[in-house]
């Protein structure tokens, strides 16, 4: 049994079980993981592919084959410019994930931006420090969105995003009008 939140298992559950913490990688083994898998790309992408995975060598090397680095990247160049949205460049995107046979694409791009806003969210909590770049210019970006709102703020815009891709999923909603929504919900928020 594998669980995320064992307090909430049954005591009786609990006490048969072992528990065998499991510890994020270092970089220089997602590297090496992410080197014999994908010895394509360059030493940049590597080592942003590696800041990205968090210590998974699985995620890894799902964002290099589902390309997650052009999508992060693609994000963050959209919420650098916060409060204002490039309306062209979130069109083509939202087009581009909501084809057919983009599911892949789209679901990347969702757990990409869900993760973002919870980055943001935890970079705030840790006394004022600036956000760590995984793209160059992304610290600032954070920095500058968390003066904006507050955390409790962030954190309802995330609920409210991540509420949104849920209810898409369960209810086949249109992809593109997702990401739409999802980006004009950040914008909105982003205002001062």
């Amino acid at each position: 049994m594998v669980s995320h939140n064992p307090g909430r298992l049954l005591p009786t559950i609990r006490s048969r079980c072992r528990k065998l913490p499991l510890r994020p990688l270092d970089e220089a083994e997602v590297a090496g993981i992410l080197a014999r898998a994908r010895p394509d790309l360059t030493a940049e992408d590597m080592r942003t592919l590696v800041r990205l995975a968090e210590g998974s060598a699985g995620r890894a090397v799902d964002l290099a084959e589902q390309g997650g680095l052009d999508l992060y990247r693609e994000l963050v160049g959209l919420v650098e410019g916060l409060p204002q949205l490039d309306v062209g460049a979130l069109h083509a995107l939202a087009d581009r994930l909501g084809r057919a046979g983009a599911e892949t694409a789209y679901y990347t791009m969702t757990g990409l931006l869900s993760w973002w806003l919870a980055r943001l969210i935890l970079s705030g909590g840790e006394l004022g420090g600036r956000p760590g770049e995984i793209v160059p210019g992304e610290g600032a970006v954070m920095a500058r969105l968390l003066k904006y709102r507050g955390l409790d703020q962030w954190l309802g815009v995330w609920e409210k995003i991540t509420g949104l891709f849920a209810q898409a999923e369960s209810a086949n909603l249109d992809r593109k009008q997702v990401v739409l929504n999802a980006f004009v919900t950040l914008g909105r928020a982003a205002g001062p």
